[in-house]
């Protein structure tokens, strides 16, 4: 599970670093300013459960736990349903369809889980 958790990682970690670049350049005369800061949003987010998700695969490797695990698919989904919206709602035009929540919920959720993992470390 750790190596997929890293996988997963890097695919986000490069894909954040796109998008980045890509508000940063070719958007950034396409989009508002609001649409923008969204767009950011979603970036920023994805970036820093990225670097959660990097932690959940180290920390894999050397103490097995299933919080760790549903922590990783938490942050997986929340990349995915929070930033995947953000990106949604700016760049292709969409409304806002609800899933910010859920991924804003799942990011939550899989920090609290963190905080589980660690009190039941040995």
């Amino acid at each position: 599970m750790n190596r997929i958790f890293l996988a997963l990682a890097g695919f986000f970690g490069a894909t954040a670093i796109i998008f980045g670049s890509l508000s940063s350049h070719a958007l950034s005369h396409i989009l508002t300013t609001h649409e923008l800061d969204i767009f950011k949003l979603g970036v920023q987010y994805q970036m820093y459960h990225t670097l959660a998700l990097l932690g959940v695969g180290i920390w894999l490797n050397h103490h097995k736990n299933r919080f760790l695990v549903i922590a990783g698919w938490l942050f997986t989904l929340g990349i995915v349903f929070f930033s995947g919206t953000m990106y949604g709602m700016t760049y292709l035009g969409l409304s806002n369809i609800g899933t910010a929540p859920i991924g804003g919920l799942a990011f939550i959720v899989g920090w609290l889980l963190l905080i589980v993992a660690a009190l039941k470390y040995k």
